[in-house]
């Protein structure tokens, strides 16, 4: 059953995950030009032990790699959500 509750609350949610989204990608783009390297390089030489794992932030870095993914995933969701819901 659709109503217009279902669909507002639905868009909420969506704008949350879009802001997130954004963040965590301004987030990401800060330490590539602080640290001048592509946050696949830096990803790709943590998970092998090249990059010291006490450092806050690269920890910091990874964390929000992490999160951009499940953030991500879950904005995918509701937008397939959100697109049934207006047919």
């Amino acid at each position: 059953m659709h109503t217009d509750e279902y669909e507002i609350s639905l868009s909420r949610e969506l704008d949350i995950c879009r802001k997130k989204v954004n963040a965590l990608k301004k987030n990401l783009s800060r330490r590539e030009i602080k640290f001048n390297m592509p946050t696949e390089e830096f990803i790709m030489l943590f998970r092998h032990g090249e990059i010291p794992v006490d450092n806050k932030d690269f920890i910091s870095w990874m964390n929000d790699y992490q999160a951009l993914g499940k953030w991500q995933s879950t904005m995918k969701q509701y937008e397939e959500m959100f697109s049934l819901m207006r047919i």
